[in-house]
């Protein structure tokens, strides 16, 4: 973590609300708060602060913060403490609000929303970050509308289990072409239903909605025209141990994140989806180990930051080769492992292959 340049106080912390810059200054700011209250005292109280900016980092802060609080409530540790306070941090530093707020007063159930939300229409230029990517969603016409067309959950055990199976057929359809980006249609919804126990419940609604809004926003920014239901309930080619341990042999903490909401979720609201999303992930990781980390980011596989060599990666000339085209498979297509473009073909591996260039 950066270090500390302005400390932040109860009356100057909002001006620094999603200024990346000024992580260090969280930090500090949240050591102070844990040494003054119970963890889950400032967990409720900045939960509350920091929910309109869930699409911080692509719902990381979130998701850190879920694991954090897992780990607390498993053991109260001062290396844990201050995790929690990273995690706060980062969500609020990369605080990141989508346009309206999201109120759930239509009749649309979770997958005939997502399909009823505008897309885009463009293709990511993997020069971006996806979260700038994101923000165009600031000036798309009816996206805050369409969040809204959701009906309003009645029971949110449910809700939950219906959204994070949405996300899961999201990856599956974009598999081929935006993988890593649409893991966290799982994984945001996911620590979601770690996080709510340890929440006041009258949070637990609107934590929804805007977990909801940022699905919607994965699938308006990146989403093809393929519609997500129904999906087949195709056989899954694998055992769940042989699932996880096809995520370990990776070494790559999204597979190890994603295999273990996958299962979590599978194991609450019972789906082949979850193990089919799940495998698929690990498949590709291990088939992409022979390319180039610039193929890994035309493929979806990564983005342009390396977390480990703490670089961007460079991608070479303006068309990156193998760059996924606009076009999104067909829910069959991608259960079976067949998708196909105007330049790219998966096998049974489930792996993007190269370009098939034109003669």
């Amino acid at each position: 973590m950066p270090e500390a340049t302005r400390p932040l106080t109860v009356e100057t912390w909002p001006a620094a609300l999603g200024v990346q810059g000024r992580v260090g200054d969280w930090m500090a700011f949240f050591y102070r708060q844990l040494a003054e209250a119970p963890w889950p005292a400032v967990l409720a109280e900045w939960v509350q602060r920091l929910i309109p900016g869930v699409m911080a980092a692509g719902t990381h802060g979130l998701i850190r913060t879920a694991h954090a609080v897992r780990a607390l409530d498993d053991a109260e540790t001062p290396l844990r403490l201050e995790e929690l306070a990273a995690a706060l941090a980062y969500w609020a530093a990369y605080y990141h609000a989508l346009p309206g707020v999201p109120h759930l007063v239509g009749s649309l159930p979770i997958d005939q929303a997502l399909d009823h939300v505008p897309r885009l229409g463009r293709d990511y230029d993997p020069r971006v970050t996806p979260r700038d990517f994101v923000r165009l969603l600031d000036t798309h016409p009816g996206f805050p509308a369409a969040v809204d067309a959701l009906a309003a959950p009645e029971a949110l055990t449910t809700a939950l289990g219906a959204l994070t199976e949405a996300g899961a057929r999201l990856y599956l359809v974009h598999a081929s072409r935006y993988p890593l980006i649409f893991i966290h249609a799982v994984t945001g919804p996911a620590t979601l239903r770690s996080l709510l126990p340890h929440v006041p419940p009258a949070l637990w609604r609107t934590m929804f909605a805007y977990v909801w809004q940022a699905t919607a926003a994965w699938a308006a920014a990146f989403g093809g025209d393929a519609t997500i239901a129904p999906w087949p309930d195709a056989p899954v080619p694998a055992s769940q141990g042989e699932i996880v341990a096809r995520a370990l042999d990776t070494g790559d903490h999204h597979a190890i994140k994603f295999v273990a909401a996958c299962l979590q979720e599978h194991h609450i609201h019972p789906r082949p989806v979850y193990l089919q999303a799940a495998l698929d992930w690990s498949t590709r990781l291990l088939a992409a180990r022979p390319r180039s980390s610039a193929e890994r980011v035309a493929a979806g596989l990564a983005i342009r930051w390396d977390p480990v060599e703490k670089h961007l990666i460079e991608l070479g000339e303006s068309e990156v080769p193998g760059a996924p085209q606009r076009a999104a498979a067909s829910p069959h297509a991608a259960s079976t492992g067949m998708v196909t473009t105007e330049r790219t073909r998966t096998g049974d591996s489930g792996f993007v292959a190269g370009e098939r260039r034109r003669q």
